[in-house]
């Protein structure tokens, strides 16, 4: 038994990862989730194969269990009301269903409590207080009940603006911290979001763990600044698609090779039985390890991905800096420069933005209130 009561498994305790994916990635495994395990399960090198490891480093070992839950994609419903009402009980049993998988963290797709809604900003029905708002009520109870984190991803009212946010939750059902998107959407700007400040690093019992919000993603300095404040967990929240799966997966990725850093990421998913195409939400939600492999994955489907990952088990990198085997991270961080780094700070260089191309909109997906 680990230190929550759960089993670590038999004769050596727990492979590197367990995938639960939907059923429509590993059809000869029938319907339902599907267990992978031993030779199923890709060769991941040193930096988190637990399974190797023997009962005796178990104890000197961090093992996060991380649940990653991808929601369907498409939001139901006809009012505002409704559409909040169906996201509100999906992320509630989502929870619920999480909470049996024995984990140490939970995390859900960006804005999950609305889904992007195309509402008035002022009506706090919808947009609840990120604090003390029914739905956060409700996920506190959750996390209590089953003694797991929770990354909450919503959109809601906090330091006195509606903002897009993660809001962390402990086993105790406490709130741990809330993170603000520093970079919203011009979109999300003009639906009335406004943007944050800063990127911080909270702790939680396993660890450090920070959050970037979907566009963040897209500055490097975004998960760096995390990094660089000593986050070992990146949770990437997001509704990404349309950019084609090449430029968007090298994006991603890269943000954890380049920080050293285990990086969750957690989407939106269709279906059984919905084909897949360019310009739908990239799903595959799960953790991506510091060295850009990923560990475990939803896939396209609806459902969720288990990971379990050594954080003492860092990325070692050979003839980086010096012609021998190191810390990848230690040594990045050692030879950085930030005396040459001024352009990334000067405001001058930040360009005027431009305006928005009428002729080229694409069409939402969602109805519009």
């Amino acid at each position: 038994m680990n230190a929550r009561g759960h089993p670590t498994g038999q004769g050596g305790g727990r492979p590197a990862a367990v995938f639960f994916l939907a059923p429509q990635d590993r059809p000869e495994l029938g319907p339902g989730r599907c267990s992978l395990r031993g030779p199923d399960i890709p060769r991941i090198g040193l930096h988190g194969i637990l399974g190797l490891e023997t009962i005796s480093r178990e104890a000197a070992m961090r093992r996060v269990r991380i649940v990653t839950y991808q929601l369907p994609a498409e939001v139901e419903g006809e009012t505002p009301q409704e559409r909040k009402h169906c996201q509100v009980e999906r992320v509630l049993a989502a929870l619920n269903e999480a909470g049996h998988s024995a984990p140490d963290l939970v995390c859900l797709g960006e804005a999950c409590t609305t889904g992007h809604l195309y509402a008035d900003p002022t009506d706090r029905s919808i947009y609840e207080d990120a604090i003390e708002g029914p739905t956060i009520r409700q996920v506190r109870a959750l996390a209590r009940r089953y003694r797991m984190n929770v990354a909450l991803p919503l959109e809601a009212y906090w330091r006195g603006s509606l903002r897009n946010l993660v809001v962390f939750i402990d086993r105790e059902g406490a709130l741990t911290g809330i993170y603000a998107k520093v970079h919203p959407t011009r979109e999300e700007r003009a639906r009335g979001i406004m943007p944050g400040d800063e990127f911080s690093v909270f702790r939680l019992d396993f660890g450090a763990i920070g959050a970037v919000i979907c566009h963040d993603i897209s500055f490097v300095e975004s998960a760096r600044c995390l990094a660089l404040q000593g986050a070992e967990v990146l949770i990437w929240p997001n509704r990404w698609s349309g950019w084609g799966e090449e430029l968007c997966e090298v994006v991603i990725r890269s943000r954890a090779i380049d920080n050293g850093c285990w990086l969750v990421r957690v989407g939106y998913g269709y279906p059984h039985g919905q084909a897949w195409r360019p310009g739908m939400q990239l799903g595959r939600s799960g953790v991506i390890a510091p060295d850009g492999i990923t560990l475990s994955s939803c896939g396209r489907g609806v459902g969720l991905s288990v990971a379990e990952v050594d954080l003492d088990a860092e990325r070692i990198a050979h003839s980086f800096t010096w012609d021998d085997e190191g810390p990848f991270r230690w040594d990045l961080f050692a030879d950085r420069r930030p005396d040459a780094y001024w352009p990334i700070t000067d405001p001058a260089r930040v360009p005027a933005a431009r305006q928005r191309n009428l002729t080229k909109v694409r069409v939402s997906s969602q109805k519009r209130a």
